[in-house]
């Protein structure tokens, strides 16, 4: 794999990337123009210093006053929280929290190194036009070095990304692909000529060979060579697009409609090869924009705002968890209360963290503690906790007294509320105040998060709201014999409250008697082995026997049989290797169980696969043509696994799993980028109410790879290429939050699902043939039924006017000869397409139509015609002296600086003070002065490869 990075004088291009969790976004909400809640969280691998603190401040400051402005006066940063790892020194002046807010943070300061650029700036988990990404990801030499960086302006920087985060806007600027990937997206071929990919098409340049300096030509196929790049003129007049070429240094604004009532400062470029109009049907950011709840009911502001936001510091102090059990009468039902002992019991004996806070509460009519806070320190800790759990039941229910019970025991301490857990098990319906709703402000202002686990279909349907409102989530366990909810769900809730996680390698249900033994494969792999243990959880675990045998043959048998769960931990650090698990009984009885194998990381610190999920919706209309879809990110440290198997099963149903692509196409926004998807039609269901998704990540037959950096060439430092590498076998498994079904009915539903939308449609080539032009399109198969299966048929519409085909493209001319067949979705399609040579621009489309007519979106837009303009032709090119294109306008030195700052970007180790120091002095080399807005010193660099797997 040959993968090219580029870095050229304001040209802006993206590199995605990943970090290592997903996690529930803490709330941010507008109220008289202003965000509130935006949080800003720095990694605990950062070593302290406060100058960082003040850095953030100056950056979101920067970034209030150009939001203001682009959303023309309507939104700025009201207050912002900065959240200081624990291993930092505790000032009087900050703000204690519990836990570890850093997974749930909007904003993300980390210095572990994407495996490509390392240090650009990116929007990780962006997946539809329109909805927000996961998190902001930012380093410190970014933050220390600002303009030096090379990104461009700190305030331009921070809002380019904000419109991906908050609004699901896309890059307006062009992304440049490996050789052998021929779309040149770069530029667009129209009226004779190729225009560069810009928005909008105030912004001036010149399109050059970033090897040579030359002009551009074209290859043999008719596109641009591709080393060829589009620099825009740092002077241009163009005021946008903040999400284009916001590198310029009067870039100020967001562009607008394509419309001629549009004046042309913010005219969209509707024909741009670019992600914004590919992903968002050409609309332009403000089109977008206009449609998010942000900008419904403002009233725009005084021009002279000030917009300087409140920072609040607050600290990150050890994980307090406030345990809190429904003890009521209706837990009698189905055996749920011993069900509920089991699965606590083992969630305090082997899954909470040692230095760890935990309490434990019950409630039924009234609340009470019936452990105060303990900090876990050693076994006999967790013993006395789990002494402690409830065996009886009775009483009505009042989820409210639960909670308000809680929230006393957490507030029993000098740490605050803020950042601590409820995790409430609950079978219910409320029935006694107070109720949710009653203590839900309560809960709102106290910061606590709750997260909830639903024991059965009758509980109360609140709970998921009170923990998306607290940034919590919520579980659902359906009760069936074969469901591993029970364990998952505790595990889950407690994935993120420490940074040696842990992680859960499988789960499994399964059922024995005396003549059905229980045997399985797990794989502990080499990144693993810490800690483990194999846990088997059975109502009658007396009358069962486990055995484990390790890669060596070696037997384990140091096994411990307690409330309810058998436990086989392996000594020391577990070999990395296939284990065979085999379970038997003597009992002529079936008895089910549940298999739960947990670990760490073998060495603190180093990085590990590991999975997060998220779903588009947590609520499902069942329809002929509702879809929901589930997204699982595979990521070992920032790199992202390629190639893994990744599945989604709706528990409590056998037959209901869907299986998740990384390929780019319906579902998936972006092709090798880590994050996994796929629909989750309503023929999966079978009931209203609660479902959850149970996902499993794995790599058994040695295929997964992550993508790695080649070794940076001192030479050429702006170029680096990428390479792959193998991680090895593994397997994890990992639990969505709920998941809820309504309007289900048990007819069966008719074929209403279309085929995807095609979003790959690349120009290939395009060569005269006497008076004809002859192209080849290329594109990626999608399915029948969405991106799944196979469609029928393509049509194919061409037109010479390009608002025709926007907007009525079925009004336009139908291509018929040799239209192919269409491929299992996810293949590569080629078609060669002849037509006449009348010097008119073409655009063409196409959509897909399944077997029983249903037809899919037309796809992205793409333009042809016969290429006049002579600045393009080989001939042109050979009287240009290079010599003087080197020299002329400076463009040698600007070339020489760009690669000396981005080989210090990508070769920077040391302190970040430092490596803005350097920057710096490189800048002094040069009788350069610092880049502020009006001088012209503004740069922005762009990086890309092959497949684009991060937003930058």
């Amino acid at each position: 794999m040959r993968i090219i990075i580029l870095g050229i004088l304001i040209l802006t291009s993206v590199l995605l990337s990943s970090d290592t969790t997903v996690a529930t976004q803490l709330p941010i909400t507008v109220s008289q123009n202003g965000y509130s809640g935006l949080t800003v969280a720095i990694s605990d691998s950062i070593s302290e210093n406060v100058a960082l603190i003040q850095k953030l401040k100056d950056w979101i400051t920067a970034a209030s006053r150009v939001l203001y402005k682009a959303s023309k006066y309507q939104l700025y940063y009201k207050d912002v929280t900065i959240v200081l790892p624990k291993t930092w020194s505790i000032q009087s002046s900050y703000k204690k929290i519990s836990g570890l807010k850093f997974s749930r943070a909007h904003v993300r300061i980390d210095d572990e190194e994407n495996p490509v650029v390392g240090k650009v700036p990116y929007v990780f988990g962006q997946t539809e036009c329109g909805k927000q990404g996961q998190y902001m990801h930012l380093t410190t030499y970014l933050l220390f070095a600002g303009e030096l960086a090379g990104f461009g302006e700190i305030g331009d920087v921070f809002i380019h990304e904000w419109g991906h985060l908050r609004w699901g806007l896309f890059d307006e600027y062009a992304s440049f692909e490996e050789a052998g990937l021929e779309s040149p997206s770069a530029f667009y071929l129209d009226d004779g000529t190729w225009k560069p990919t810009r928005c909008t098409e105030e912004v001036t340049g010149r399109n050059i060979n970033m090897f040579t300096g030359a002009p551009c030509t074209v290859t043999e196929d008719g596109i641009p060579e591709k080393d060829c790049v589009f620099i825009a003129d740092k002077d241009s007049s163009a005021t946008a697009s903040l999400m284009g070429q916001q590198n310029v240094l009067k870039m100020e604004e967001f562009c607008d409609t394509d419309e001629s009532s549009t004046g042309s400062k913010l005219r969209h470029n509707s024909q741009a090869a670019n992600n914004q109009n590919i992903k968002c049907n050409s609309r332009s950011a403000w089109e977008v924009m206009r449609e998010h709840d942000d900008f419904k009911g403002n009233t725009p502001g005084s021009p002279s705002f000030d917009t300087t936001p409140d920072f609040t510091i607050e600290v990150e102090t050890d994980q307090r968890i406030c345990l809190l059990l429904d003890i009521s009468g209706s837990m009698q039902k189905n055996n749920r209360n011993s069900k509920m002992y089991t699965a606590a019991s083992n969630f305090l004996l082997n899954m909470v963290a040692d230095g760890t806070s935990v309490g434990v509460a019950t409630f039924n009519n009234i609340g009470r503690v019936v452990h105060e806070m303990l900090t876990i320190s050693s076994q006999s800790d967790r013993q006395q906790l789990v002494t402690s759990l409830p065996t009886t039941t009775g009483g009505t229910t009042s989820i409210g007294a639960g909670l308000l019970t809680c929230i006393t025991a957490l507030n029993s301490s000098s740490e605050g509320l803020e950042g601590s857990m409820i995790y409430l098990v609950t079978d219910g319906e409320e029935s006694r105040a107070p109720y949710i709703a009653d203590v839900q402000p309560v809960i709102t202002t106290s910061g606590v998060i709750v997260n909830t686990l639903a024991l059965g279909n009758e509980s109360d349907t609140q709970l998921g709201g009170i923990s998306r409102a607290s940034g919590g989530q919520s579980f659902y366990y359906s009760e069936d014999e074969d469901s591993t909810v029970l364990t998952d769900a505790f595990a889950a809730a407690v994935a993120d409250t420490s940074s040696d996680m842990l992680i859960q390698i499988e789960s499994k249900s399964f059922s024995l008697s005396s003549t059905q033994s229980f045997e399985h494969s797990i794989t502990i792999d080499a990144t693993v082995g810490r800690d483990t243990i194999l846990q088997i959880t059975s109502s009658e675990s007396n009358d069962i026997e486990i055995s484990v045998t390790g890669p060596d043959q070696t037997i384990h048998t140091e096994i411990n049989s307690t409330f309810g769960i058998t436990t086989v931990k392996i000594p020391n650090i577990a070999q990395s290797g296939s284990y065979k698990v085999s379970v038997t009984t003597a009992s002529n009885s079936m008895i089910p169980g549940v298999l739960n194998v947990q670990s760490k990381v073998r060495v603190p610190g180093e990085t590990t696969a590991r999975l997060s999920v998220w779903l588009s919706d947590d609520t499902h209309v069942y329809g002929s043509d509702s879809t929901t879809v589930v997204y699982v990110a595979v990521l070992k440290g920032m790199a992202p696994v390629l190639k893994c198997d990744v599945t989604a099963s709706l528990e409590g149903y056998d037959a209901s799993t869907v299986q998740l692509h990384d390929n780019g196409i319906g579902s998936d926004s972006r092709e090798n980028d880590g994050i996994y998807s796929a629909y989750v039609f309503s023929n999966n269901f079978k009931r209203n109410g609660r479902h959850t998704l149970k996902i499993s990540g794995q790599n058994t037959n040695n295929r997964a790879e992550i993508l790695k950096s080649k070794e940076k060439s001192n030479t050429f430092p702006y170029y680096s290429g990428l390479t792959t590498e193998l991680v090895g076998n593994f397997q994890r498994v990992i639990l969505s939050s709920e998941i809820s079904v309504t309007n289900y009915t048990a007819t069966q539903l008719t074929d209403n699902i279309k085929p995807a939308k095609i979003t790959t449609l690349k120009l290939k080539s395009v060569q005269l043939k006497g008076d004809k032009l002859q192209i080849i399109l290329l594109w990626k198969a999608i399915g029948d039924d969405l991106d799944v299966g196979t469609a029928s048929e393509y049509d194919f519409r061409i037109s010479d006017s390009f608002s025709k085909i926007k907007q009525q493209p079925e009004q336009c001319t139908k291509l018929t000869n040799n239209v192919p067949i269409p491929k299992l979705a996810g293949s590569t399609e080629q078609y060669l397409v002849t037509i006449d040579d009348d010097s008119l621009t073409k655009y063409i489309v196409v959509r897909a139509i399944d077997d029983v007519g249903s037809k899919g979106d037309y796809s992205n837009i793409v333009s042809v015609s016969k290429l006049t303009d002579p600045s393009w032709t080989s001939e042109a090119i050979n009287t240009v002296n290079l010599t003087e294109t080197f020299v002329s306008g400076s463009l040698a030195l600007a070339i020489l600086l760009v690669m000396m700052i981005l080989g210090l970007c990508l070769k920077v180790r040391s302190s970040k003070t430092n490596d803005q120091k350097k920057l710096i002095n490189e800048k002094k080399n040069q009788n350069q002065k610092p880049g502020k807005r009006g001088s012209s010193n503004k740069h922005h660099y762009r990086y890309e490869y092959k497949n684009r797997n991060y937003i930058v």
